[in-house]
């Protein structure tokens, strides 16, 4: 089976918390020598503005405030149209000392969530001391969204797999053709300009309405690719910045689905020798690897003869199967959850679980079949403006063997280059990075080597990229550490937002 279309969606986040003691050495960048810079020429209407605070949207919490930040929808003529960008404040419990600006990743994520439900991903210390910001990027959720398709007929889709042959393969360029038409159409000209750059510029627009001189900022997993951009472009305006799971913005797409594959697979071993130590775990076998080949085999048996589920017309087919095993490594966490899921399905014949996780990836009701939002259009439209897709078929041979030979079990998932962005109506040139950031205060990354979404080797990348990077390193599986990982995390963390005190460039957090 080759790529399935859901893993177009890019693989998305589930945070979770941290523990030891951090080494730190003393640095207070709230009073930073470095000045921020003039507003850019022709920007200086959108610089000035002030943020009116109101009530939010129903289902928000009590204390939650919202308002709207005008932005250029093109930076290139700003005077062309402008765009709203919402935002989402939760007030410090105690005597604020700032704004804090958070993203939780995706792309695609809204941060107005994030931050709405501050006190499930932040410490009480760090919600005490800081006004949090949480806002939802260009494209997403409620600023100017991009959309694609109706959800019963993009669930349709996304709910296909497509055999390892020329029909097959036919078949889903169609599917993809489809839904790349159907996005311009609906969404236009917006398409254009949803890039992180953008993303990032736009930031800085509302650090300014904030009435912020420096931007304080904590990001997850695509967030780090923001939080970067944002130091690159302005490392005069960067304040304490923290990025948690880092993506390595100077490496392929090719490269990247690589690496996201191999630490899949990596999580997958570590998740099966945790299944086999219970003697209820339904994957026979005496070793990881003839674990793995059981698991291998029913998930292609599953092509030709789907898993039932208890939703009507719905079944476990390999692209079903895929996304509900790689939403459950995320986290230790919901390891139990995968082996329960697997036994029903296996054992069982009964596919509801994997469906369920399967929808919970790409933000999808499993009993009403809709969309909760726009996140997964909006990935789509992001990620194809950021990044060039390789199209020479040379090169996508070559990483499909890779594929094949490091990460077997997930090749299917990912091998084929990127069809969808090949196709898309815009996109980039070439490669972001690298992200440098020079004169910046300092920028902490923090990996985990046990991640499976982000691998640790971007973090040690982009620390080392960064003219200031600090790179801090959790001995943990799961994707990001801070909220998940113990004291030793979150302390290092809460220390340098709260205090100014840099945790020690190397410092490892054991798991």
């Amino acid at each position: 089976m080759k790529r399935t279309l859901a893993a177009l969606a890019s693989l998305a986040l589930l945070l979770g918390a941290c523990s030891s003691t951090a080494e730190e050495t003393a640095s207070d960048t709230a009073d930073s020598p470095v000045p921020t810079q003039p507003a850019p020429a022709g920007l200086e209407e959108f610089y000035n503005q002030s943020l009116e605070w109101g009530e939010c949207m129903d289902g928000t919490s009590a204390e939650a405030e919202c308002a709207k930040v005008r932005v250029p929808l093109d930076y290139e003529d700003p005077s062309e149209a402008t765009i709203d960008i919402a935002v989402l404040r939760i007030p410090a419990g105690g005597e604020a000392q700032g704004s804090l600006v958070v993203n939780p990743g995706g792309p695609g994520a809204s941060g107005m969530d994030m931050a709405d439900s501050a006190g499930a991903y932040f410490s009480r210390d760090l919600v005490e001391s800081y006004d949090i910001i949480g806002f939802d990027p260009r494209g997403v959720g409620e600023s100017a969204p991009v959309d694609c398709l109706p959800d019963e007929e993009l669930g349709d889709l996304l709910d296909r797999a497509y055999p390892d042959t020329p029909e097959g393969e036919a078949e889903a360029l169609r599917d993809t053709k489809t839904i790349i038409s159907s996005c311009t159409k609906a969404s236009g000209h917006l398409l254009e300009h949803l890039s992180t750059i953008n993303t990032a510029r736009d930031m800085d627009i509302m650090r300014a309405a904030l009435g912020e001189p420096h931007l304080d900022y904590l990001g997850f997993s695509y967030g780090t690719h923001l939080g970067g951009q944002y130091a690159d472009l302005f490392p005069e305006n960067v304040g304490r910045m923290v990025l948690d799971g880092a993506i390595d913005p100077a490496i392929s797409s090719l490269d990247s689905s690589y690496f996201q594959a191999v630490g899949f697979e990596k999580a997958l071993e570590a998740y099966l020798e945790y299944c086999l130590e219970d003697e209820d775990c339904p994957l026979e076998a005496g070793t990881v690897d003839e674990a793995k080949a059981h698991l291998q085999s029913e998930i292609e048996a599953s092509l030709e003869s789907p898993i039932p589920t208890s939703i009507d017309d719905r079944s476990v087919n390999p692209a079903i199967f895929y996304t509900g095993i790689a939403t459950t490594l995320y986290s230790e966490d919901t390891w139990p959850f995968l082996t329960e899921a697997l036994r029903m399905a296996i054992e069982d014949g009964d596919g509801t679980l994997l469906l369920t996780f399967n929808d919970l990836m790409l933000g999808r009701d499993t009993f009403s079949g809709e969309f909760m939002d726009n996140s997964l259009e909006a990935r789509w439209a992001i990620n194809c403006r950021d990044f060039p897709a390789e199209t020479n078929a040379a090169a996508v041979e070559a990483n499909d063997a890779r594929l094949n030979e490091d990460a077997p079990t997930f090749a299917p998932f990912f091998e084929g280059g990127d069809i969808f962005c090949a196709g898309w109506p815009y996109t980039a040139d070439e490669v972001p990075g690298p992200f440098v950031a020079e004169g910046s205060n300092p920028i902490v990354v923090i990996g985990t080597e046990g991640d499976p979404a982000t691998p640790y080797e971007a973090s040690v990348n982009l620390a080392e990229q960064l003219e200031n990077g600090i790179l801090v390193t959790w001995e943990g599986e799961g994707h990001t550490a801070y909220g998940t990982a113990g004291e030793c995390i979150d302390d290092a963390v809460d220390r340098y937002f709260i205090d100014g005190e840099l945790p020690e460039d190397g410092l490892r957090c054991p798991a």
